[in-house]
């Protein structure tokens, strides 16, 4: 009696081991498991099969639309008037009304939530004056991406011919739509409403359709998808204890399968991995001197975490870190060009190497200016 129950001790030990990857069992056409910080693949099955990705193509739209945001060309209180075309989109709606007025905010919980293509539409004129050229833009945004397998041909996902993209591209999408805050908040949102009409006198019930708000601890959000051709989508993004990951699932056979095979893909991340956060994104690193600018001195930044992923019990004072920047700099330095880069080592051995930025955009200081702050400098030394 007391061997069965070492047994079936054993049995219920091993039952709750975290498989291998190798081992993993999914039932979705393509399955992509990412870490969103550096983008490292840590599963992947037919990832860059090309398929429909019904409308986790708006992941793309909220990315644009996030830009704008960030760049203050656009503000959520911003109003914008729904043409007959925006209005006249099928498939699921929030029943936009020709010549009704609709602020970015409440476009941005239709899709979000709803995944609205008659909002979808309607952000995409607001952003670029029409579909087509919003469309444009996307395509641009997929191939500066490296989303190299991805055309749109429209904004909402809806069947069109040669509208394709794999589970890898998208999770490049995804990890792009996670650096900005602007539509996290509605992607985790179970429940909200909006008014719509002419009259502002309906109200739109929004119930999020991604049913891992409420199951899934550390869900960060992103979107759901389906159509008869590409059958059930999923992109899911989930942070716990600083590990940050992105599962993507591509036809799936029903709803139910979507929402199991991406936690299970994230439970295995979250099982066997785990992310050593060195700096968080934009923060101080050091600082450096730089010539003819208003500031003697600028803050050295990383436009992304700076961490490292390890299936090992490793710690980050295991690690060592050395940062070069480039000497005499001297202004205007710009927001997005490198300046340095940081190395991680481990053992004597560079285990990473990633670019450094200035915090801000730096400007050169007026002639005039720079002149006689030196002398003045020369005169006090």
């Amino acid at each position: 009696m007391r061997k069965i129950s070492i047994f079936l001790i054993l049995i219920l030990l091993f039952s709750f081991v975290n498989v291998n990857a190798d081992e993993l069992t999914l039932t979705s056409k393509s399955v992509i498991l990412i870490n969103a910080d550096d983008g490292e693949i840590l599963y992947e099955k037919n990832s860059n099969q090309k398929l429909s990705p019904a409308s986790i193509t708006k992941i793309m739209l909220l990315i644009l639309t996030s830009e704008k945001l960030n760049s203050g060309d656009i503000k959520l209180t911003d109003e914008t008037t729904i043409t007959k075309y925006a209005a006249s989109m099928g498939g699921s709606q929030v029943f936009l009304e020709e010549n009704e007025v609709q602020t970015v905010e409440n476009l941005l919980k239709a899709i979000c939530m709803r995944s609205a293509n008659d909002a979808s539409v309607a952000m995409a004129e607001l952003l670029f004056g029409s579909e087509e050229a919003c469309v444009k833009q996307m395509n641009e945004k997929a191939i500066e991406l490296g989303m190299t397998n991805t055309h749109f041909v429209n904004v909402t996902g809806l069947p069109a011919e040669n509208h394709v993209s794999t589970a890898n591209d998208i999770a490049l999408m995804s990890r792009e739509l996670l650096k900005y805050n602007y539509s996290n908040k509605y992607m985790v949102t179970w429940m909200d409403s909006i008014m719509v009409g002419k009259n502002k006198d309906i109200e739109q019930v929004l119930v999020n359709t991604n049913r891992l708000i409420n199951n899934y601890d550390g869900l960060l959000g992103l979107k759901t998808g389906y159509t008869t051709e590409a059958l059930y989508c999923l992109s899911a993004a989930a942070e716990r204890k600083g590990t940050k990951l992105v599962a993507v699932v591509l036809g799936c056979p029903d709803t139910k399968v979507r929402f199991a095979e991406a936690a299970k893909l994230l439970n295995h991340g979250f099982a066997n991995y785990k992310n050593l956060v060195f700096y968080e994104k934009n923060a101080a690193i050091t600082k450096v001197p730089v010539e003819c600018s208003k500031e003697e001195f600028i803050n050295v930044v990383s436009r992304e975490n700076i961490s490292l992923l390890t299936t090992s019990n490793c710690k980050i004072e295991d690690y060592s870190l050395q940062y070069n920047v480039n000497k005499n700099l001297k202004a205007p330095l710009d927001y997005y060009t490198p300046i340095g880069t940081l190395t991680i080592s481990k053992d004597g051995s560079v285990v990473k190497e990633v670019n450094l930025y200035p915090e801000t955009k730096v400007e050169k200081q007026p002639f005039l200016s720079f002149y006689f702050k030196n002398i003045i400098k020369k005169i006090m030394n």
